[in-house]
């Protein structure tokens, strides 16, 4: 249902309890009480059009979360997030991979701490799975962190109505190796990650990592 027929429908459904949309919850209990007792059909010799129409709209209200009591009075309820974490496709391993083998290490200007300046050999990674809590995404990458010049090859459009999926290769510098996680800044998650809040990236994550971030937080 689209936001403006569901706009619509509550105010069908508030209109069926002969409420106006400023009504609150404690106004569509009353409502929906009142008519359940004077419209039921035991007291309207078994016409229950106008007892059937009421309940459906009440229910649909009850639904949206219109009905519930306390700080949320009147107000929908919001979904609970939900982490998730997928494999990547094989199909997406190997794109990576071939943008790897095309790339120059110096070809991004952009990194969380700078770019190599040179042609440098260094580190590449791909990742196996990424995880998901709303709009924050984290990849995991299995291999360990190089000292000095990394490169990561990354599917970005998961968040994004996209008929393919898009690669980016990111660079950065490490002063040690060995496990650990790379915060991707703002400017490129804007650019090269659409819809999504936050990136990180897990190095030398196994599968004990990946089950940890099922854990609340």
């Amino acid at each position: 249902m689209e936001p403006v027929e569901k706009i619509n429908a509550r105010a069908d459904a508030l209109g069926a309890l002969g409420l106006d949309q400023t009504a609150g919850s404690d106004d569509i209990r009353d409502a929906w009480r009142h008519i359940a007792f004077h419209a039921h059909p035991d007291h309207k010799n078994g016409d229950c059009t106008h007892f059937a129409r009421a309940k459906e709209a009440y229910d649909f209200l009850r639904r949206e979360g219109l009905t519930t009591k306390g700080p949320t009075t009147g107000k929908p309820r919001r979904p609970k997030l939900r982490k998730r974490v997928i494999e990547l496709e094989s199909a997406d391993i190997d794109a990576c991979r071939v943008l790897l083998n095309t790339a120059l290490a110096h070809s991004s200007d952009q990194s969380d701490v700078a770019s190599p300046t040179q042609n440098e050999t260094g580190s590449d990674h791909v990742p196996e799975a990424v995880g998901f809590y709303g709009r924050h995404l984290t990849y995991f990458v299995p291999t360990p962190v190089c000292e000095g010049s990394n490169r990561v090859a990354l599917p970005t459009s998961f968040l994004a109505s996209a008929r393919r999926t898009e690669t980016e290769v990111l660079s950065f510098q490490a002063k040690d190796a060995g496990a650990g996680e790379v915060v991707v800044p703002e400017a490129i998650i804007t650019s090269k990650f659409p819809g999504a809040k936050s990136v990180r990236i897990k190095f030398d994550a196994d599968q004990q990592m990946r089950d940890d971030f099922w854990l609340p937080n």
